[in-house]
């Protein structure tokens, strides 16, 4: 079983433009942080080399047999006491540091690396304060010794949440920018599909014959294979309804002269065989037209009104009262002669059975059109509604007709997408709704 589709064309394109933008926005701010970060990094690294370097240099043995700095060439970031920049020599037997470590001593031992390629190391400082730092193995006059030199990661940490604010609202209008412009991209893409759907919607309501073109290079030769599709469709419509039209006058020239033959009116059984023969020719031929005309909108009010004066004449014997109750501008879309046998098959059922009263009502709902056609007559029983939909059933011999016209509406009107009820009419009689699209 297939899924049911979860939104349309346009709406999985801009998701899936959408997401582009997200995955692009994030991998490139996500790369860009990388890179700057690598290089904040290696610009702090190469501020360690040049102080360790200026240190190696000025690094001496001293009288009493430990390491100091020459004599006036203490340093200012060195000397100040938790400046946050710091040195210590390791391996000579003994601890040896910068004066700005004051009573303190480096855990160099939990140092751990920043990550990637650089060799920096962090390690938290006096104070608690967050370091970065380069391990160099150096000699001094002769004496193999483990240099650690550290600076302050509050300077590369600022200017990283700098990064990350820029990064957050770059990347913000970076996502921004191209989600308006997958926004735009769909609704300018698919307007050309959007022109189709309404050709193609005019030309069902018929409002046009054909699709034409305008479509762009790319759904024009779509529209011209519909076109010729549409073309092609109505003449063979054309051709089966001449085909059964031919037919019918073939079979109802030999079936009136058997209707007309003496010896067949000693036969009822042969004479009611030919006369059902006949009514189903009829049926089938308004069958084989129904909904393959010419589709156009239809005034209701105006064709229910000329089916009534018809009623008046066929009916002259009965003085009925018909109750039309139609606003004038309702419309229905369809084929004039649909509507006319639907209609026309109803209002001359509920004539022939009404006692004085035939009441017809058009109202329309949010997507059908709803006729109401009520009379006062005897009306039908439960079980003979159930049974209305039997092809040629008929309730009472004695009134003249085929049985045929309730299912010649309904099947026209399903013909349309809409359907037929049958109920007691709150006159007495009869009530038969007719709904069609809207």
């Amino acid at each position: 079983m297939r899924s049911p589709e979860r939104g349309g064309l346009g709406v999985r394109l801009f998701i899936l433009g959408a997401l582009a933008a997200l995955l692009v926005g994030t991998v490139g701010g996500w790369a860009l942080r990388q890179s700057v970060q690598a290089t904040l990094y290696k610009s702090f690294e190469q501020r360690l080399e040049e102080k360790a370097e200026r240190l190696s240099a000025e690094l001496v043995s001293l009288p009493d047999g430990g390491l100091g700095l020459r004599q006036g060439r203490s340093g200012d970031e060195f000397g100040r006491i938790f400046s946050g920049w710091y040195w210590q020599l390791e391996g000579s037997g003994e601890l040896h540091g910068s004066r700005s470590l004051w009573d303190t001593w480096l855990a160099t031992g939990d140092a751990r690396p920043v990550g990637g390629d650089s060799p920096l190391r962090r390690l938290s400082g006096p104070q608690g304060s967050e370091l970065l730092g380069i391990t160099r193995a150096v000699a001094i006059d002769g004496q193999q010794v483990v240099l650690h030199v550290y600076g302050p990661a509050s300077e590369t940490g600022d200017e990283l949440q700098r990064l990350d604010k820029l990064l957050l609202v770059t990347q913000l209008a970076l996502v921004g920018a191209l989600l308006l412009t997958s926004f735009l991209q769909v609704r300018l893409g698919l307007a050309p599909l959007r022109r189709l759907r309404a050709r193609l919607s005019a030309v069902r309501d018929g409002d046009a014959e054909r699709i034409g073109s305008g479509y762009g290079a790319d759904l024009n030769p779509l529209a011209g294979e519909l076109d010729l599709l549409l073309e092609r469709n109505a003449k063979i419509v054309a051709r089966a309804r001449g085909h059964a039209a031919d037919l019918s006058h073939a079979l109802k020239k030999p079936l009136s002269i058997l209707n007309s033959d003496a010896a067949l009116q000693q036969q009822p059984l042969l004479r009611q065989q030919v006369s059902a023969m006949a009514h189903l020719i009829n049926r089938h031929l308004a069958r084989a037209g129904s909904g393959a005309g010419e589709v156009r909108p239809i005034a209701i009010g105006e064709r229910i009104a000329g089916l009534v004066a018809l009623m008046r004449r066929l009916h002259p014997e009965r003085p009925l009262t018909w109750q039309v109750e139609v606003a004038d501008d309702l419309l229905w879309r369809g084929e004039p002669t649909d509507f006319e046998e639907m209609l026309g098959n109803l209002l001359d059922n509920a004539g022939k059975w009404a006692a004085s009263t035939v009441a017809i009502r058009a109202t329309t709902t949010a997507d059908k059109i709803v006729i109401t056609i009520a009379d006062d007559g005897p009306g039908l029983t439960a079980e003979q509604i159930d049974q209305s939909g039997i092809r040629g059933r008929r309730f009472d011999e004695s009134t003249e007709g085929s049985g045929l016209g309730l299912v010649i509406t309904a099947d026209i009107a399903e013909t349309y997408g809409g359907d037929i009820e049958l109920g007691r009419a709150e006159l007495g009689g009869l009530q038969a709704t007719l709904r069609l699209p809207a």
